[in-house]
């Protein structure tokens, strides 16, 4: 659903002007991820997947980069919607190329900086979204608990999530199913009753089972990491190796309640410069050590994981770890199977024609109409050469040019991009006596292209 653009519609007293923040389609990025998913699934589904895997390279990464501006975020919660809900899907998508099984569980983590995620609220939203399986994740689930219990001492984990609201969002069911998980494993290491609720008898008697190979056990020896991750220090460092461990618990459910997360990250260049890569380097073991999910990146850079140059800042770089992320730029096509592109890193940044027209016909409506006269749309689509960024420049001069007493006319529009903003400060100041326009020393393009994207 498209949301409200309150700027514009703070813009003008005109009640009946409705200003939607509008989507485009963007039917190419949604065949790429279509394609992307179904040959992630039909990977999945071979005989030869083993999750325990550590050196096999990763294929279950999408990356879509571009400037400032363009719909990444809106993107990203579109493709959310639509992976979550048939009847989110816009119509022209068409139908999933996939089977219903397994199914496939979308969780979304928006890493700006305003949303303050940190790298715990990243692994705690993964295993919420995971509740819905309806069961324990014991390997996860204790050593989870045990870091908990290490780093927030006295904090209920009911009392952080219910803070930070991931309780509203996700449910209330993982503490019950962690402490569920602890006490099946006191049980079946026939531990006494009241021990079920202490973590540290319970890992460490968990343990020793696994090194001396119990039967009592044999439900989670499989997991041959599981010792080693619980005999740990409980610290950061640890945390961000323990999604291997949800890796492997989703490789052990059943074939009714198999799911697959798609994992999406949406403001990557949040996580930090190319100097500092600390959050980086957790999220990429995130992406490593889960080759059963797949991964969605938006953000305004490319991801440089396939650059054998930056051994020791990341875990696994360089093109035989990540074969999908060495080419550079990829611009997303008009009209593509996606098949060919699947982990590939695309950028994208500009609308077709058409989506430019569909954008700024349903950005102003009034009555039921396009605000925007076809004539204009026309001229704002050909000059804007399909930035986002353009188009809403163009938006907010055609509300100042009505609100001036002006009938807006093509000619206005009829300019290359830093003249828009040129125009588009004059428009916005020549009311008020304040000027805001660009310095004498600037002098706007006679390029019709619009500005290159930062390096």
């Amino acid at each position: 659903m498209a949301g409200r653009d309150l700027r514009a519609l703070f813009g003008s007293n005109d009640r009946q002007v409705s200003a939607e923040e509008a989507f485009t389609n963007r039917q190419g990025q949604w065949q790429i991820v279509q394609a992307a998913l179904a040959k992630h699934l039909a990977r999945l589904a071979g005989p030869d997947v083993d999750v325990e895997d550590l050196e096999a390279p990763r294929k279950n990464l999408l990356v879509f980069h571009g400037v400032g501006g363009i719909g990444k975020t809106t993107l990203s919660r579109k493709l959310e919607a639509a992976l979550a809900d048939t009847e989110s899907r816009p119509g022209r998508w068409g139908a999933a190329a996939w089977p219903e099984r397994p199914r496939l569980l979308p969780v979304r983590i928006d890493l700006a900086r305003s949303a303050n995620t940190d790298f715990e609220r990243v692994i705690l939203t993964i295993r919420l979204a995971l509740a819905e399986v309806g069961r324990p994740l014991p390997a996860f689930d204790l050593a989870l608990k045990r870091y908990w219990e290490a780093q927030h001492p006295g904090e209920p984990l009911e009392e952080y999530l219910r803070r930070g609201g991931l309780a509203t969002k996700f449910g209330k069911t993982l503490p019950q199913q962690m402490q569920s998980a602890l006490g099946d494993v006191a049980q079946a290491l026939l531990l006494p009753g009241t021990v079920g609720s202490v973590v540290g008898q319970v890992t460490g008697s968990l343990v020793s089972a696994l090194r001396e190979r119990r039967q009592t056990v044999h439900a989670l020896a499989g997991c041959a990491r599981l010792a080693d991750l619980l005999e740990a220090e409980p610290d950061l460092d640890a945390l961000s190796y323990y999604p291997h461990l949800l890796a492997w618990e989703l490789a052990q459910l059943p074939a009714d309640q198999a799911v697959v997360p798609v994992i999406l990250l949406d403001t990557f260049e949040d996580t930090g410069d190319r100097t500092r890569r600390d959050l980086e380097r957790l999220l990429q073991r995130v992406v490593w050590l889960m080759p059963n999910a797949f991964f969605i990146v938006t953000g305004r850079s490319r991801l440089q994981w396939a650059d054998e140059a930056l051994h020791g800042q990341l875990d696994w770089t360089g093109p035989a770890a990540w074969p999908g992320l060495t080419t550079r730029d990829v611009p997303l096509p008009r009209t593509a199977t996606g098949a060919e592109l699947e982990g590939r890193q695309l950028l994208i940044g500009d609308f077709s024609p058409e989506d430019c027209d569909d954008y700024l016909a349903r950005r102003l409506v009034r009555d039921g109409q396009p605000l925007i006269d076809a004539d204009i749309r026309a001229v704002i689509c050909e000059r804007s050469h399909g930035l986002r960024l353009h188009l809403d420049l163009a938006v907010l001069r055609f509300l100042e040019l009505r609100r001036t007493g002006r009938t807006p006319v093509p000619a206005d529009f009829d300019v290359d991009f830093p003249a828009l903003i040129a125009r588009t400060l004059s428009d916005l100041t020549s009311t008020n006596g304040t000027s805001c326009a660009p310095s004498p020393s600037w002098t706007p393009s006679t390029s019709t292209s619009p500005p290159a994207p930062p390096a």
